[in-house]
């Protein structure tokens, strides 16, 4: 009797719904994984920023119910037949065909689910400091969720309250099939936030951070606190001109004079199926849908919310846009398609100063015309102007370790190998690479940062009209990151990573 009783209670715990399964239902995100990719509204205090900035959420949900470009042409804001695109007919699966197939033909798309602000709340008459969120918008908190129940109103029992500046849809009349139009707007929203923070001299960078494939939300946001963490770190201790003798000496308390001092700005995405073996059978479609966040989504966020708000504001920030995995290919994408945005362009335009794909899971052939079958979208980086661009390699990535079907991933070192052997003359004329290592550990070590082949570092780092490919081997992307596969796919949250990439902004995105 005890073991019945016993079963009729584990049967009744595991039949209990979420909170938010009505809500969750009506947009279809409702399975055990999808949920995983709002999880801040679930635990909006504790799934946060531990930097002052913004987290920028997509959800995939099906066409029908949001109001995608497929059944709302009005929805729709990227023209698939802007004129530099024609540059890659011919080849396959363009520029075009994506933008085509994933407004007009995919059953599902990516939206703006929610963007959550973390800042510092704080009172002076007491001296009392603490973070704080608030939500720029939120999707959940339209109308026509709330009146899916009429005993169910999760805005009275959600700690989701909106932004003194805000695209709040408790106060405007939206409907399910206008939440995908909706997306630009909270942009905007998120736009005239932006104004405000980057006004003064508080930041001297805006970071934007895209993580990848298999990265729950609550994960990604671990992970961007981790590599800024990791990079103030880094450029506290290049600003004392050498690593402390006693390696866990005190931090300085101020920051005032540090030469970073971001606004984060972390983007997340749906970027599983499912936690089990056949999750192996999702690469192609997620990274598909890693190319829709960087052509639609973060295109828009990258190439017009983020360059406005600086004009507006007259800061003088820089912009570092960091990408791992599919989010160093959603990340690169974004850089080159603002075409789609401005269709009589000639060309793309980009307002940042260094983008770094870190384990990238894209091909290093979309920089060479003729060399893939992807019609080389990447061909103009020469002609971004200001931006820099730099990759990562390991030889210790099980992940991105070889040729992965159809490409050359730009994390393999197999890929670095085939740039750098010297045998290719337009891959010399595409890369310059490099070695990074960090051998800090060790007696008399140190971090380095060197042309290939240079192990005394007797020339500058520096590339000039190329992209800098760096084999970051040797202690820096090198073991196994716990609870992850791959090999050391994912190292990248350590501080040897951060002297990497501050090494980087020192070269290329520097405030003045």
């Amino acid at each position: 009797m005890a073991l019945i009783t016993l079963g009729a209670a584990l049967i009744g715990c595991t039949s209990t719904e979420r909170v938010m399964t009505p809500y969750e239902e009506e947009l279809a995100v409702d399975s055990p994984n999808a949920v995983n990719f709002h999880s801040m509204l679930y635990f909006p205090s504790g799934t946060a920023l531990h930097y002052p900035g913004y987290v920028v959420a997509l959800e995939k949900s099906p066409q029908a119910i949001i109001g995608g470009p497929k059944f709302n042409p009005r929805a729709s804001f990227l023209d698939a037949n802007a004129s530099y695109f024609k540059g890659e007919d011919g080849s396959y699966n363009t520029t075009r065909e994506h933008i085509e197939r994933f407004q007009g033909s995919d059953w599902k798309a990516m939206f703006v689910s929610h963007i959550l602000k973390n800042d510092i709340y704080q009172d002076t008459s007491v001296s009392y400091f603490a973070k704080s969120h608030c939500f720029v918008y939120n999707a959940y908190a339209a109308r026509r969720l709330a009146g899916t129940s009429t005993d169910h109103d999760l805005r009275k029992i959600s700690d989701w309250n909106a932004c003194k500046t805000s695209m709040n849809l408790e106060e405007h009349p939206v409907r399910l099939n206008q939440l995908y139009e909706y997306g630009r707007p909270a942009l905007d929203a998120l736009q005239l936030n932006l104004i405000q923070d980057l006004r003064g001299d508080r930041y001297t960078h805006v970071l934007i951070v895209v993580m990848g494939w298999n990265t729950a939300q609550d994960e990604a946001i671990r992970n961007i606190n981790d590599i800024t963490g990791n990079l103030m770190a880094a450029a506290e201790e290049a600003r004392g001109a050498q690593i402390n003798d006693l390696a866990t000496s005190p931090k300085p308390e101020k920051v005032s004079k540090s030469r970073f001092r971001p606004l984060v700005i972390g983007v997340t995405w749906p970027s599983f199926w499912t936690n089990s073996f056949t999750n192996f059978f999702s690469y192609g479609n997620k990274a598909n849908d890693a190319d829709e966040i960087g052509l639609s989504w973060l295109n828009k966020l990258i190439n017009q919310t983020v360059p406005n708000a600086l004009d507006a504001s007259g800061s003088q920030a820089r912009v570092v846009a960091i990408g791992h995995s599919f989010g160093a290919r959603a990340m690169t994408r974004a850089l080159f398609s603002s075409p789609a945005l401005d269709p009589g362009s000639d060309g793309p335009k980009s307002r940042v100063d260094l983008a770094i794909g870190l384990q990238g899971a894209v091909s290093i052939n979309r920089f060479m015309p003729g060399k893939g079958i992807e019609g080389a979208p990447y061909r103009d980086f020469a002609k971004l102007g200001k931006t820099h661009i730099a990759l990562t390699a390991s030889q210790y990535d099980g992940a991105a370790g070889g040729r992965v079907f159809w490409y050359d991933p730009s994390g393999s070192i197999k890929s670095w190998h085939l740039a750098c052997d010297g045998r290719d003359a337009q891959m010399a004329a595409t890369f310059d690479c490099l070695t990074a290592s960090d051998t800090s550990a060790s007696p008399g070590g140190g971090f380095s940062l060197c042309k290939a082949g240079d192990d005394r570092c007797s020339t500058t780092p520096v590339s000039q009209g190329k992209v800098s490919y760096i084999d970051a081997s040797n202690g820096i992307t090198q073991f196994n990151s716990p609870g992850s596969g791959g090999g050391a796919h994912s190292d990248i949250y350590r501080l040897p990573m951060g002297r990497l990439l501050w090494r980087l902004v020192e070269e290329y995105a520097l405030a003045p």
